[in-house]
């Protein structure tokens, strides 16, 4: 009879977790009218309980879960209870679970892009124009690239804690302008299981039920403050991979701080530069022969540290991230991180041409 009950009720979760995405698919007007404040609320009043955190809360208890997972398994063989209520149980958890991640947050995917709330347009652009606008980002990571402080490596000088205060605040200057910047300025997080998430392929993530940012300390230097950025923008219910990019980089160019102004500009010419070398090498090497040595440097040091961690299990967890991007609607899955560069050119050709 538990069995039963909770496959009922995990059920019931599937079917309100489907109303919601029909709700804020079939209409969105009316239910964006109200869902983006009300997702922002909630992330910022569970911020605020876990931000006093000097780790990531959600880390922790994702173990204990485990854990009580494991020891109500071990009961089932050691008490003679039945493994089909364990599994009905895990089924009710992650039903429940689903429900609340798109409540919560994950609707938003569905929501106004941010290319509207900010007044841009997007549209189709030339090669030249993608060349000119990956010139502008490469001159301007270069100009940067002078003014911030190297450790003995030439890497970016990295001091976790208060670039991720400084990322927590870091879309106060932009929210001065456009209230959809508005919202928690917590602190971003330092990832406690660092390496196991880079063999993963993951550099950073954000967690809707205990509204954290989160960053792997194990990012290479010069994309630390932009990640922190990229994961602070999930907060402000930004969902779309290519359009946190683009948030993180308009909050690191709004920056007083050298090293998110560097940063910032640095990403946006690797995500330029890599739209550009896919349809004209040639332009491509063009513009790379114009960089400063230090954003050679890390460009080619930025390389060797993430091959160092390539293998099956980061294909698998990119598979599974893919699966879940396109779940939400995203068609290019991972690749929509790439596809930044499309905001980046309609950024350039109305604020750097």
């Amino acid at each position: 009879m538990r069995t039963i009950s909770r496959l009922i009720l995990s059920a019931v979760f599937l079917l309100l977790t489907g109303l919601c995405v029909a709700a804020a698919v079939y209409a969105p007007e009316l239910f964006f009218a109200f869902y983006t404040d009300f997702s922002k609320k909630i992330l910022s009043f569970l911020s605020g309980v876990t931000g006093p955190f000097p780790f990531p809360v959600w880390e922790v208890v994702l173990v204990l879960i485990v854990l009580l997972a494991i020891y109500f398994l071990i009961r089932c063989f050691t008490q003679k209870r039945s493994v089909l209520a364990w599994l009905a149980g895990v089924a009710e958890l992650v039903c429940i679970l689903v429900f609340l991640f798109v409540g919560l947050w994950g609707l938003n995917h569905y929501g106004p892009s941010v290319a509207d709330r900010v007044g841009l347009t997007v549209t189709e652009h030339s090669r030249d124009q993608l060349k000119a606008a990956t010139q502008y980002m490469a001159d301007q990571a270069s100009l940067w690239s002078d003014r911030v402080d190297r450790d003995a490596n030439g890497d970016l000088a990295i001091d976790f804690s208060a670039m991720a205060k400084t990322a927590g605040k870091a879309y106060e200057p932009l929210a001065k302008t456009n209230d959809f910047f508005d919202g928690s300025t917590a602190p971003v997080k330092r990832l406690l299981a660092g390496k196991a998430f880079s063999y993963m392929g993951t550099t950073g993530i954000f967690i809707a039920f205990s509204g954290e940012s989160c960053v792997n300390p194990d990012t290479y230097a010069a994309s630390v403050p932009f990640t922190m950025c990229h994961e602070a923008a999930h907060r402000l219910t930004v969902a779309p991979e290519n359009e946190a990019n683009f948030c993180a980089f308009l909050a690191c160019q709004a920056s007083d701080d050298p090293a998110f102004q560097y940063s910032g500009w640095y990403s946006a010419f690797v995500y330029c530069y890599n739209a550009l070398y896919k349809v004209d090498k040639n332009a491509a090497a063009e513009v790379w022969s114009t960089l400063s040595a230090q954003v050679v440097q890390d460009c080619r040091r930025a390389n060797d540290h993430y091959d160092q961690y390539e293998g099956q299990v980061q294909d698998a967890a990119q598979k599974l991230n893919d699966t879940y991007l396109k779940a939400f609607s995203e068609e290019s899955g991972v690749q929509s991180y790439g596809e930044v560069a499309d905001l980046l050119i309609a950024w350039y050709l109305v604020h750097g041409s």
